[in-house]
């Protein structure tokens, strides 16, 4: 699918059920499971945060290293 820019875009599947995903979807609406691999690391008084998203394979954030959620959610090749 080329999108108006000539970019190539990437269609999105869920990792869990294999559902196609609308380019803005944030969860699969079939089974609920996340579509984008964000760092869990949230904002708190001592902590702005950090939200970075991840390579799909990648079970700590690659900025902070917290765990991401695809790593919470199971859904990371290799992790158990």
């Amino acid at each position: 699918m080329l999108a108006s820019d000539n970019k190539v875009k990437e269609e999105v599947y869920c990792l869990r059920c294999y559902q196609r995903a609308d380019e803005k979807d944030k969860y699969c609406v079939k089974c609920g499971s996340p579509l984008v691999n964000r760092c869990t690391e949230e904002k708190t008084l001592l902590s702005k945060g950090c939200n970075k998203v991840n390579r799909k394979d990648a079970a700590y954030c690659s900025s902070c290293g917290a765990p991401t959620v695809f790593n919470l959610a199971g859904l990371v090749p290799g992790q158990r």
